[in-house]
């Protein structure tokens, strides 16, 4: 029999409770319903001392990620210390509400497991928080590498996720993981927004693909640089060092706010918002990414990658790795010479490909899901990377 699975009222899972049906139950979040819950097993005294306990102490560390989200998106707003302090005491209040109501139903039905998605922003950073407390079994939920794809996996997503990082796991097996095929590409990136055209690219450059900056990527997995603009200064510092280089950076369409009215130009560090990522990965020498799927994709179209945060992908053999200065400047030298490992590189993106990832959309899941899940939480080879 399945496993019965706990999720939240989130959005974007929506269509996971249709798939699994008796097998889900979906916790609505708002604070209205985790109050009415609350009443509906403790009554009106455990409401009150909830509510009381929950001013008293709120859970500000299960909500630190939703206020440095908003404080990177709208800084001119919630970088006020009034109105971001305000915001950050009502969510964690609210996030320690969640975290009572939570506690209590999965105490009373032992058997249940999570269902999370991403984990790292409220509220479902509570459901993470409140399974692994009480040692229940968890799956977390992203978007995958490859277009149609999701990450499903009982430790984590992206530099979390238990994909395997030693080379020895792809080269020692006598499965030939790519045999079923490879993927052709990656996901699509749309261009930054309406502006110039793009522009003529010079002869000889190193794509730089920047990232959200509010992004877990970036928050969590990126402990040397820390955001965009930094980003960009220590791209530039490398253009004073390497002197016969250009680097081409493409800001991420993704996120509204652009560096380019903060920075110091650099005749050799240009943009080229408005041209296509793929274009940008063929025509390079090299890839500098801090841990985007922009280095996967370099990676499947043979370009040597240059990682700069924590990411699944980042394998000896499989990409250079830089985590200072010095780090950036031994991979830039030897990007000119270097290739992914052929044998390792096809290993890889056919354990990615035909292995790891579930291949199934938001909006469209299948069937068999609840399999699946239990598939994905038992696997062997996802417990120990």
């Amino acid at each position: 029999m399945s496993r019965r699975w706990l999720k939240l009222d989130t959005g974007v899972v929506q269509h996971f409770d249709g798939a699994l049906g008796a097998l889900s139950d979906t916790v609505q979040t708002g604070t209205g319903a985790t109050l009415r819950a609350l009443h509906g097993t403790q009554g009106w005294r455990g409401v009150l001392a909830a509510l009381c306990c929950a001013i008293r102490d709120p859970a500000h560390d299960l909500v630190a990620g939703n206020l440095t989200r908003k404080r990177i998106r709208l800084p001119a707003v919630f970088g006020n210390r009034v109105i971001g302090g305000v915001y950050g005491w009502l969510k964690a209040v609210e996030a320690r509400l969640l975290e009572y109501r939570l506690a209590a139903q999965l105490s009373d039905d032992p058997d249940r497991a999570a269902l999370i998605y991403n984990g790292s922003l409220f509220p479902e950073s509570v459901l993470a928080s409140v399974a692994d407390r009480l040692n229940r079994e968890r799956l977390f939920i992203e978007a995958g590498f490859f277009p149609g794809t999701l990450q499903i996996d009982p430790h984590g997503l992206n530099a979390a996720n238990s994909v395997p990082r030693d080379p020895a796991f792809y080269l020692n097996s006598d499965t030939d993981f790519a045999a079923p095929g490879l993927p052709d590409l990656l996901n699509q990136r749309a261009t930054k927004a309406k502006g110039p055209d793009p522009i003529a690219l010079p002869d000889s450059y190193i794509f730089v693909a920047f990232q959200v900056p509010s992004d877990m990527q970036v928050t969590l997995h990126s402990p040397w640089v820390r955001d965009m603009h930094q980003f960009y200064n220590v791209i530039r510092d490398a253009a004073e060092r390497h002197l016969d280089r250009v680097f081409v950076i493409k800001e991420h369409p993704s996120f509204p706010l652009s560096v380019q009215g903060d920075i110091t130009p650099h005749p050799r560090v240009v943009f080229a918002n408005t041209n296509v990522t793929r274009d940008l990965i063929l025509g390079a020498q090299a890839v500098i990414t801090l841990n985007s799927t922009v280095g996967l994709e370099a990676v499947l179209m043979d370009r040597p990658a240059i990682i700069l945060a924590n990411a699944c992908y980042d394998i000896d053999g499989l990409v250079l790795r830089a985590r200072n200065a010095q780090d950036l400047d031994h991979a830039i030298r030897r990007s000119t010479d270097w290739k992914p490992d052929k044998t390792l590189r096809r290993q890889v993106l056919g354990w990615l490909w035909n292995h790891y990832l579930v291949h199934a959309r938001y909006d469209d899941l299948p069937s068999d899901l609840g399999y699946r899940l239990d598939r994905q939480l038992n696997r062997s080879d996802l417990q120990n990377r």
